[in-house]
């Protein structure tokens, strides 16, 4: 006899976080470390998607403001304290300044959103898309690559 108990549900392993009131979630093959920033050094004329840079571990990272990247405008400036997801993509590693960790968890996913314990969808950042459009406007800014 076979037991079957209906379709395989799709789980991602994720990094649930609150910015701004808003809970995102990160795949947590993205995510490096969860940190708490350092002294946060502004750059003069840099777009909003770019809150600073901070020295971590001895390497320079930008912080990376999400709000400012989808257009939903920039968060509070990043400063010394504030947490922080440490994550890699495009072969670029930056910080997403967070307001909150709230879990880790291995949640249901439906189109770009992941689904808590509670039934509501939490937008599932795709951390390649969020890279790249904040080096879009980085460049657009006349700071990135090829300027």
């Amino acid at each position: 006899r076979r037991y079957t108990c209906g379709p395989v549900a799709d789980l991602r392993n994720v990094v649930v976080f609150t910015l701004g009131g808003t809970r995102y979630a990160v795949e947590l093959r993205w995510i490096r470390e969860v940190v708490t920033l350092g002294f946060v050094t502004g750059v003069p004329s840099a777009p909003p998607a770019l809150g600073g840079v901070v020295n971590l571990h001895g390497s320079i990272l930008p912080v990376v403001d999400v709000g400012a990247v989808l257009g939903h405008g920039p968060g509070p400036t990043p400063r010394q304290g504030d947490g922080a997801l440490v994550l890699e993509a495009d072969e670029i590693t930056c910080a997403l300044r967070v307001d909150q960790v709230d879990r880790v968890a291995s949640l249901v996913a439906r189109d770009d959103a992941v689904i808590d314990p509670e039934g509501r969808a939490i937008a599932l950042l795709d951390p390649v898309r969020i890279v790249r459009m904040a080096l879009d406007q980085l460049t657009a800014a006349g700071g990135g690559p090829g300027a």
